[in-house]
């Protein structure tokens, strides 16, 4: 494959089309934001591949399996290069249509990713008046200079996602807007705009977790998205996962409509605990054998988490395997696990629970919690 100069990318503009609901790949495509773009041919491209930060997108029509190796030789050379640099352990990957599926089991091979569900929203008519949900003692502020200089307990829990895509604060002040719920010195929450680009951006939300099931989230969409039309953006949307319900809901009780759910692919780069993860969404599926031949993989490649130990131990003991069951779970003692109440409350280990190996190995993690 071959990487794009950048005053060129238009050249992959058409290969895109379909996807622009990822507001992220149309900022890149719009000049935006600083991102490589790679493709097949350079005079006539089919397929294409870019990531801004931890989202990678293909697009166009699955290659060769030479066009394949090649992508995979980009995502273990620059992608990995730049993940390592930011300090990022995991991303996502769209991709237009199940035909590109052969084509990605090619390029990652062993280093396969987890499909998931993801949803996108976008929003339609406000149902609420975000005044007439603020409890008492809270406000909603505008994220702007003057507001960066009060003194806040947590300024980092704003400042962190205010750089997460821009590459400073005072860039995203010049670009982007949000605001944040506070009570007194302390940001209870906050409701940013990413990847502003052609009247359109996408919504980053978060509270504290201490505030969270109140309807704050709600709140905080609403006053966000009054602020945005003020501002003349003409499309808000909202990406989540499939899984986190509080998300969606949030979204749909803040007047956004679902407008696509599709799969996508949740994948980690370091190859040991991306095998590990494949243990643990195979046992939070009850399919025990993937699980534990999952964790048992991950656990023979080198820098393997600790975790998997304990996951490869609730495998095996769902699948009756006694003996290998404990063995794991004197890895999991051995290699720093510190608390007993996870072996004591785990669904997965009740077959074990009147086992003497058992109960010595959650006397030595009583004994270490003590010390």
């Amino acid at each position: 494959m071959f990487l794009l100069p950048p005053e060129e990318i238009g050249r992959a503009r058409a290969l895109f089309r379909t996807m622009e609901m990822h507001l992220a790949l149309q900022a890149v495509l719009a000049g935006q934001v600083d991102a490589p773009v790679y493709v097949d041919d350079l005079d006539h491209p089919h397929c294409a591949l870019t990531w801004v930060e931890a989202r990678v997108y293909l697009a166009g029509k699955p290659g060769s399996q030479a066009v394949a190796e090649a992508a995979s030789n980009i995502f273990v050379g620059a992608m990995m290069r730049e993940a390592l640099r930011a300090e990022r352990d995991a991303y996502l990957l769209f991709y237009p249509d199940p035909s590109w599926e052969p084509f990605i089991r090619l390029m990652f091979s062993e280093r396969m990713p987890i499909q998931v569900d993801r949803q996108y929203y976008s929003f339609s008519k406000s149902k609420l008046a975000w005044q007439t949900l603020l409890p008492a003692g809270m406000l909603v502020r505008q994220v702007d200079a003057a507001f960066l200089v009060e003194k806040w307990q947590n300024l980092s829990f704003l400042t962190d996602e205010m750089v997460s895509e821009r590459p400073s604060v005072a860039d995203f002040l010049a670009k982007s807007f949000g605001i944040c719920l506070t009570r007194n010195d302390e940001i209870l929450g906050w409701c940013l705009s990413e990847y502003n680009t052609h009247h359109r951006c996408e919504v980053g939300i978060a509270t504290r977790a201490d505030v969270r099931k109140r309807g704050l989230g709600t709140l905080l969409a609403l006053a966000f998205v009054e602020m945005a039309e003020e501002k003349g953006v003409a499309r808000v949307g909202w990406h989540c996962s499939a899984n986190n319900r509080a998300s969606g809901a949030t979204a749909l009780k803040a007047g956004f409509e679902m407008m696509a759910e599709f799969p996508a692919f949740l994948g980690w780069f370091d190859p040991a605990l991306n095998t590990a993860q494949h243990g643990y969404f195979a046992l939070t599926q009850d399919r025990f054998a993937d699980a534990l031949a999952a964790y048992e993989k991950a656990l023979l490649l080198p820098e393997a988490p600790e975790w998997a130990y304990f996951g490869a131990a609730c495998a095996a003991a769902m699948l009756g395997k006694k003996e290998r069951a404990l063995t794991h779970l004197a890895g999991a003692v051995e290699h720093g696990a510190e608390d007993g109440d996870d072996f004591r409350q785990s669904k997965f280990l009740t077959s074990l629970r009147e086992d003497l190996t058992f109960n010595l190995l959650l006397e030595k993690l009583d004994k270490r919690a003590r010390e």
